[in-house]
């Protein structure tokens, strides 16, 4: 019986299909004058000309998807800070026309700053968001 092939239970011959899968390369190929990188040896590097500059070298597997994101991720330097040396930033708010609303938001909406308002449809927030437009029309 041949490898790609197996009999079946009355005696037939059935193909059997065997997939193969790819092996990820663990070696490349690195010019040492330019830095081309292949998988295969090459005697001359078609980017800069040399001849019989290949030298062999692990080739290292980068991570994929999120895995790769948090690869590059890296945070930055943070120091403590006492909270009084903690600057206010008391920039002019406009307000809203709706107390409520401008309680919540500290005295009203910072000019240049996104406000996102989201809640149940039972909640208050449709209401607020059909009312603030016509009461803050003439404020502009």
């Amino acid at each position: 019986m041949s490898e790609g092939s197996s009999r079946t239970a009355a005696g037939g011959a059935r193909s059997v299909e065997k997939k193969r899968v790819a092996k990820a390369a663990t070696t490349i190929y690195v010019c040492q004058k330019c830095g081309h990188q292949t998988r295969k040896w090459l005697g001359k590097c078609p980017d800069c000309g040399e001849w019989n500059s290949f030298v062999e070298e692990r080739a290292r597997v980068e991570p994929k998807g999120a895995a790769a994101a948090r690869a590059r991720f890296t945070f930055r330097d943070a120091k403590p800070v006492a909270y009084s040396d903690i600057e206010s930033q008391d920039d002019a708010r406009v307000p809203s026309g709706i107390d409520e609303f401008d309680r919540v938001l500290g005295g009203g909406i910072v000019p240049g700053s996104l406000v996102l308002i989201g809640g149940d449809a039972a909640s208050a927030s449709p209401r607020c968001s059909r009312r603030w437009p016509t009461r803050s029309a003439g404020r502009a």
